[in-house]
């Protein structure tokens, strides 16, 4: 894992997967997620689909740069993540983004037009509208910090259990370990309500989407109890020649059985954009 500061003056934690000659791919994480959620085997089996596979820590989270005052958008996300592409000397990269990733990687994508490749959006939302577990996220948000590791893991483990998919069992072993590790690199919930705020203070996106033109494919859950999958039609029909999956029994996590699937959509969609 290494420390870099942007042209914009942010420090952005980030690691790699993969050969660095391969074509990038940029993982961009959700609400208060650390870039450890995109777990390693993922990132290697990307990696082994042929990409340089890079993830980092958003703003506010992990070890990346704390912002305290708040008074930030997605879209100051958005010019963190092209800049840490600009930092790291990669032009454009194919870019994935989950959750509130994913509504960075619009914006990404809107803005930086040149520095996409291609877009891959995992259970997001154009708007803040298709956020029908809002109130399970304002708990999240609003509990007590935890004293100690333990609590903070059972605190995760609650947490996480509203991301559950009810057609595959959750990987609570990983999750537990997970939940650790975030807890000892650093333990902020204050970000995470930064964070939420960034995304609340953020305009709509789907007015927009019609000018994003890379390859992209849109990826979702039919079992989200966080963000609709309706979010997911809804920017299918507005982003052109876009394609859509919906995965029978998946909620807003990635379910190992279905790694190799939605690594194949993924690379698939690169593909499109080659040729």
């Amino acid at each position: 894992m290494t420390l870099v500061t942007t042209p914009t003056g942010v420090s952005l934690n980030y690691d790699t997967f993969g050969d660095p000659d391969a074509p990038p791919l940029l993982l961009i994480q959700g609400l208060g997620a650390h870039m450890l959620g995109w777990h390693a085997d993922f990132c290697r089996l990307i990696a082994d689909a042929g990409f340089h596979v890079v993830r980092f820590d958003n703003r506010d989270v992990g070890l990346s740069q704390k912002f305290p005052q708040g008074g930030y958008t997605l879209a100051d996300m958005a010019n963190d993540a092209a800049s840490l592409l600009t930092a790291l000397e990669i032009p454009a990269a194919h870019i994935v983004g989950q959750s509130m990733g994913g509504m960075i990687a619009q914006q990404l994508t809107l803005d930086h037009p040149t520095q996409v490749l291609s877009l891959a959006l995992i259970y997001t939302a154009p708007n803040a509208g298709f956020l029908v577990g809002r109130d399970l996220v304002d708990e999240r948000t609003q509990r007590p910090r935890a004293r100690d590791q333990d609590e903070a893991i059972a605190l995760y483990l609650d947490n996480e259990a509203a991301c559950a998919s009810p057609g595959y069992p959750q990987d609570i072993d990983w999750l537990r370990e997970l939940g650790g590790q975030t807890y000892r690199r650093d333990y902020d919930p204050d970000g995470i309500v930064r964070q939420m705020e960034a995304l609340d203070n953020s305009p709509d996106r789907a007015p927009h989407l019609h000018r994003i033109t890379v390859p992209t494919t849109i990826v979702h859950g039919d079992g989200d109890q966080l963000i609709d999958s309706g979010a997911s039609q809804a920017m299918h029909e507005l982003i052109p020649d876009s394609t859509l999956t919906i995965h029978h029994g998946m909620g807003h996590e990635l379910p190992r059985p279905l790694w190799p699937q939605i690594v194949t959509q993924i690379r698939d969609n690169t593909a499109r954009g080659r040729a």
